[in-house]
């Protein structure tokens, strides 16, 4: 074929055949490329939701670490306990010191009457 030979009918249907090749490769490429984008966009929202997750995971684990363990709280509840006994113990220590108050006191008003009856 000699470019004599080529005619402008030929060129156009060539030109015509490669934009319909084109369009037709346009609209494969956006029915396939079409969903990954929509899973793309949300794989992005899962991500951020995880991030969310992880952040407050982190935390909850944080505040689990600061909770006390069993084994503290049965120190602390053995040690309430001996404190109690021993409030009980001052608790019988005081009463003993008002009985002694009480019979201080009946002694030294007897030592004022006494005083003042003379």
């Amino acid at each position: 074929m000699t470019p004599a030979d080529t005619s402008l009918g030929t060129i156009v249907l060539w030109v015509a055949a490669f934009s319909t090749l084109v369009s037709f490769a346009s609209v494969i490429w956006t029915i396939f490329s079409g969903p990954a984008r929509r899973n793309g966009s949300r794989l992005d929202a899962h991500a951020t939701r995880l991030d969310a997750h992880e952040l407050r995971l982190g935390s909850i684990d944080q505040q689990l670490r600061a909770i006390p363990a069993k084994e503290e709280l049965h120190e602390l509840e053995l040690a309430m306990t001996r404190l109690q006994g021993e409030m009980k113990t001052m608790s019988e220590a005081m009463r003993g010191q008002a009985e002694i108050m009480k019979r201080v006191e009946a002694l030294v008003g007897r030592h004022e009457d006494h005083l003042l009856k003379k």
